[in-house]
């Protein structure tokens, strides 16, 4: 024991003895290190609740900040460290994101190939710009129109309409490819049979009420018909969220045919911190709680 630690436990001592208080006392490892209480699982929870409420405000800097001290108590907490890669992603800090892949490594390997494959899907989704003219497609690409909701007593609105018109003008450019249809949208079979569409080629998925249900829902009725990948019917102004949550569900697109509504308002890769909208969605597909406890 060094003189230092001597002289602290003989006044440890004489403290006890005066007032029987030698539990208050820490306990000293070194004359410079003392034990520190571990944070409690409400803590945590507390951290990773203020995280996620802070990237789904947009307060990124204040999400990142409750991670890191998350990650301080519990450095092998998977769901921290798979948000702490995909914030820090859209934050352009690419050391974090590759620091936190491969601490997730080595708590979940196959965690985090899933992560890895996620950041390359938004990167590549975000590159399928809206593009209104039909293409000849393999039949082993799939043709996927997102709905926008049950219609109104007056039938579809107008952008519905157009979304409708697309893809009906990309199944007549390549009829071999089946059509998915994603979304509570009734009466979509109806409107493409009567546009001489073969009913066989309509596979209707009516569970979805969000673009992430959609691309999830989607995903599996992709590999039910065993599809290579997919050419996505949408609005431009939703393109790139579609292709990225698509993408991130692990359905390959090829690229999108849209409507023309604000056509070249979107044609524009936006820039990152535009891509907020786009994360949040990514880390809805991949499944990360939006809050525990």
């Amino acid at each position: 024991m060094t003189r230092i630690n001597r002289t602290f436990v003989v006044a440890a001592a004489a403290i006890g003895m005066s007032t029987g208080a030698v539990a208050m006392v820490p306990t000293v490892i070194s004359p410079t290190i003392t034990v520190m209480p571990a944070a409690s699982a409400g803590d945590v929870t507390g951290m990773y609740n203020a995280a996620q409420l802070g990237f789904r405000t947009g307060d990124i800097g204040t999400g990142l900040n409750a991670l890191r001290r998350l990650l301080t108590a519990n450095p092998r907490d998977a769901d921290a460290l798979a948000l702490q890669a995909l914030w820090s992603d859209y934050n352009a800090d690419r050391a974090t994101t590759e620091a936190a892949v491969n601490a997730l490594r080595s708590v979940d390997p196959a965690r985090a190939a899933v992560i890895s494959r996620a950041l390359t899907a938004v990167g590549t989704g975000v590159l399928v710009g809206p593009d209104p003219v039909p293409r000849l497609l393999s039949p082993s690409t799939g043709i996927v129109l997102i709905g926008a909701g049950p219609p109104a007593a007056g039938g579809f609105d107008g952008e519905m309409t157009a979304r409708l018109v697309a893809a009906w003008l990309q199944a007549v450019a390549a009829p071999r490819s089946p059509i998915i249809v994603v979304g509570n949208t009734p009466g979509i079979r109806e409107w493409l049979t009567a546009k001489a569409i073969a009913s066989s080629m309509i596979h209707v998925e009516p569970r979805a009420t969000t673009l992430v249900q959609s691309a999830l829902f989607g995903a599996e009725k992709v590999a039910e018909l065993r599809l290579r990948d997919v050419v996505l019917v949408t609005s431009p102004d939703q393109v790139r969220r579609a292709a990225v949550d698509f993408q991130v569900a692990g359905v390959k697109v090829a690229r999108a045919t849209t409507t023309v509504t604000d056509l070249f308002a979107h044609v524009a890769v936006p820039a990152k911190v535009d891509q907020w909208d786009i994360y949040l969605d990514a880390s809805r597909v991949l499944g990360l709680p939006d809050t525990r406890g």
